[in-house]
């Protein structure tokens, strides 16, 4: 029998989250959050903008990172859990269109407060 597994993606500004609250997304973070709720995290880091110089060159100076967050569960709970977390020790956090973000879609709408 295949155990289903549950995934979401989600990311963080890594470089305004080191500006705004002095933090930085460490593996050792992740793994420990991972462990404690039993779920996979992968993490890759990416830049903002489209490939091609005209891009680096507009958008060099001003740092735009990501750290783009990938979660996977064999429950969808846990994986909730395993974001809240994240919440708790980052901040907010963003989505991207597609149907792999949707469980951090809808976990977004109840963390973050209303405006």
């Amino acid at each position: 029998m295949v155990a289903m597994v549950y995934s979401t993606s989600l990311y963080y500004f890594t470089n305004d989250l080191f500006r705004e609250k002095g933090i930085r997304i460490t593996i050792k973070d992740l793994e420990e959050v991972g462990k404690k709720y039993n779920t996979k995290i992968t993490n890759h880091a990416n830049k903002i903008g489209a490939p091609g110089f005209f891009s680096k060159y507009l958008l060099k100076n001003y740092e735009l990172d990501i750290m783009d967050i990938t979660i996977e569960g064999e429950t969808e709970e846990s994986v909730k859990m395993t974001i809240r977390e994240l919440y708790n020790i980052y901040g907010p956090y963003e989505t991207k269109r597609g149907q792999n973000e949707k469980i951090a879609k809808e976990l977004k709408k109840e963390l973050q407060p209303r405006a």
